[in-house]
């Protein structure tokens, strides 16, 4: 998109005179004519909708991701409209008090109706998937079926089933001009750029190891409460299942909480104990870095108080009976615990949060890559710091901590509707150009990428 446009309106919807109708011909900046007063929205919004410029974005999920998500694109000078969609009316209501933009509109969808996607992802751009991985498949098809580019935040179980059946319709995303990126967040999302990143400077790929590291904003409580920041239930059911890992050209699965480490993170991060975790980088990373890629998994701090609800039985999904009542012990669970976008409001205003320094590190994830360059044999070892003060700039930008997966969904989306993302077809975050996204991911706030480790390993 050029940043000058031409414009062609009839002088009477200016000055609702029907008396005069010449035309009056203005070449402006797309910004500024989006701020200027003296033109009614409609018209505004008539005039960039037939200049095929009028960006419309539509999330699916009013919870903790997509809430932030529509903040970032609502005060976005260059997104024209934003509409916010759940099933909780009284969720959009609260969330939309509370960004407060004229640009956001709200509607309530069911995300398993067919007939109430269709009505808002008409004439959208770029819908974002931020529901429960339980909807992916109408949401994606929905999107598929009214030409929106379409992003979602995690693939739904079993990973690697769904994925190859996303996989199998991306000839009709192509043929279409649409984009599917499936996965799109802090990890997976920015671990699969920062490896792919990694995979462009070695002429061969031998193992990828993303290793995600995280504090807990409770760990200084003598009894903490149990706040992923994110779905519960998403949280708490990754654990149960078993990770997969990719070795030698076949997908191997092992038992939760297994192939357990202590990966020391760069400082300030440090030590930290790490599991294998079912998570999508096993899963897409194969399929689309290639170079002769033998082995990827993926690793994660353990989450202990999610073990220990899982060893007592609260993630089944059976009905047990409890006093002659038959109650599924995850429905009690989930009801129970708070929403995520409640703990993290309430997380934000503790002393524990408020106490902490700013250069203390609160996530690092990392991607290790390892293959050759030239015959010899190197390591490239990229991570993402995110501090204290990175999400207390969040906060002072975008009102909420909780940036990590928002913020490069957001931008995702953004660079689908200006047309920055060439690749057709459904694909994974590895699939961007890493150097721009990651530029734009440092333009709005999440930045500090690193490079520390390029060294030739013996043999």
């Amino acid at each position: 998109m050029s940043k000058y446009h031409l414009y062609l309106i009839h002088a009477k919807e200016l000055t609702k005179n029907p008396e005069k109708s010449f035309l009056f011909i203005l070449v402006l900046n797309k910004t500024n004519f989006a701020r200027n007063t003296h033109i009614s929205r409609r018209l505004k919004i008539n005039i960039l909708q037939g200049w095929g410029i009028y960006m419309k974005i539509c999330i699916i999920g009013a919870g903790a991701q997509g809430s932030v998500i529509a903040k970032i694109l609502a005060e976005d000078p260059e997104i024209d409209k934003v509409v916010l969609t759940d099933i909780n009316t009284q969720l959009l209501q609260r969330v939309a008090k509370k960004i407060d933009n004229s640009k956001l509109s709200t509607e309530r969808v069911d995300a398993s109706n067919a007939d109430d996607l269709a009505k808002v992802l008409k004439g959208t751009d770029v819908v974002i998937n931020a529901a429960l991985t339980y909807f992916n498949l109408p949401i994606f098809n929905s999107a598929l079926k009214h030409g929106a580019n379409y992003v979602d935040l995690a693939e739904n179980w079993p990973l690697r089933e769904s994925f190859l059946e996303n996989l199998k319709t991306s000839d009709k995303w192509q043929k279409a001009g649409l984009t599917a990126v499936k996965s799109q967040g802090i990890t997976p999302g920015i671990t699969n750029v920062l490896a792919r990143y990694a995979a462009d400077q070695l002429d061969k790929v031998e193992e990828i190891h993303i290793k995600s590291g995280w504090k807990n904003s409770e760990e200084g409580k003598l009894v903490p409460t149990w706040s992923p920041g994110w779905s519960v239930e998403m949280a708490l059911l990754m654990w149960t299942a078993d990770p997969i890992v990719y070795e030698n050209g076949e997908y191997k699965t092992y038992p939760p909480f297994s192939g357990v480490e202590n990966h020391v993170f760069p400082e300030p991060m440090g030590p930290r104990t790490l599991a294998l975790v079912e998570h999508d980088e096993a899963v897409t990373l194969p399929h689309f870095i290639g170079k002769g890629v033998k082995y990827v998994d993926f690793k994660e701090s353990i989450d202990i108080i999610a073990g220990i609800l899982i060893n007592l039985g609260l993630a089944g999904m059976e009905a047990i009976e409890v006093k002659g009542v038959n109650v599924k012990p995850l429905d009690v669970l989930l009801k129970l615990a708070k929403p995520a976008i409640e703990e993290i409001e309430e997380m934000e205003e503790t002393p524990e949060f408020q106490k902490l320094r700013g250069e203390e590190v609160f996530s690092c994830n990392v991607a290790q890559v390892i293959g050759e360059k030239a015959g010899k044999k190197v390591e490239h070892y990229v991570y993402l710091n995110t501090s204290i003060s990175d999400m207390r700039e969040w906060m002072r930008r975008y009102g909420t901590t909780n940036g990590w997966v928002p913020i490069p969904a957001a931008v995702t989306a953004i660079m689908l509707a200006k047309g920055e993302i060439q690749a057709k077809g459904v694909i994974s975050p590895e699939c961007l150009e890493p150097e721009p996204f990651m530029r734009k991911l440092s333009e709005m706030g999440i930045g500090n990428f690193q490079l520390i480790t390029k060294k030739q390993v013996a043999g």
